[in-house]
């Protein structure tokens, strides 16, 4: 396989290569599984111990410090209203220096489902570092669920558009319209990743397309759209602005 992280092919719980957790990886501190290539455990919070390297320590020192600034990178950047806030300051943390962290049971999208509820709540409340310390177990838990259904891949969608990867955000909101044209959340989620990448005629398309199947697709009641009610309407009025009507 390859390492989630460094793309290097791998072998083993571990990578050799950047030492990040491969599949079968369980934590050093409390024995419970990791998430590939999630730097810490998702149950108790601690960093993941990565093996010795045969590579000298300050070339894994280097690679250390570029992971942090592409990370910090993708999340300087606007903030939309149904994703997280780019970070602005740092979060509150435990005696141990630790943020703390779901438990590890359900299923792997039950595991995923509440990465994406404790990142939305911690942009909602403004906790920026928070939402900077879950987002990569977050997008490495939904690929790891896979196959997902329309409200797993939209919540996917909102995760890589936050971490800035907006040709994945698209790619992941076509895969709902795919099977379903009219989705709601897959138009409004490839809409704004279209638009955040440049691609204003697309975006107008999706969202012209938005407001002629609104009201027929809110009649519908999929389970996504009462979980996601709050938010649905706002995207109606964001399509009505950028098409200027």
């Amino acid at each position: 396989m390859n390492c989630p992280v460094c793309h290097a092919e791998a072998q083993g719980a571990f990578c050799s290569h950047c030492g990040a957790p491969l599949e079968g990886a369980a934590c050093r501190e409390c024995s419970a599984p990791l998430v590939p290539g999630a730097r810490y455990c998702v149950n108790c919070g601690r960093p993941v111990q990565r093996v010795p390297s045969s590579a000298p320590w300050f070339i894994a020192a280097a690679a250390t410090i570029a992971l942090v600034a592409v990370v910090l990178l993708a999340f300087l950047r606007p903030a939309r209203s149904d994703a997280p806030s780019p970070p602005t300051a740092t979060a509150q943390a435990g005696m141990d220096g630790a943020v703390a962290a779901p438990p590890l049971t359900g299923t792997p999208r039950e595991q995923a489902d509440r990465l994406y509820d404790r990142i939305m709540r911690a942009s909602t409340a403004g906790d920026s570092a928070e939402v900077a310390f879950f987002l990569p177990m977050a997008l490495a838990a939904y690929r790891g669920a896979e196959p997902l259904d329309a409200d797993g891949l939209y919540h996917l969608s909102v995760l890589e558009a936050a971490a800035g990867d907006y040709a994945a955000a698209r790619a992941t909101a076509e895969r709902i319209l795919e099977t379903h044209p009219d989705h709601l959340l897959g138009l409004a989620a490839a809409a704004r990743a279209a638009r955040s990448a440049g691609a204003e005629d697309v975006a107008r398309r999706l969202y012209g397309r938005l407001v002629e199947v609104y009201d027929a697709e809110r009649a519908r009641g999929l389970p996504e759209y009462a979980d996601h009610a709050p938010i649905l309407p706002l995207y109606l009025q964001e399509a009505h602005e950028l098409l200027g009507r």
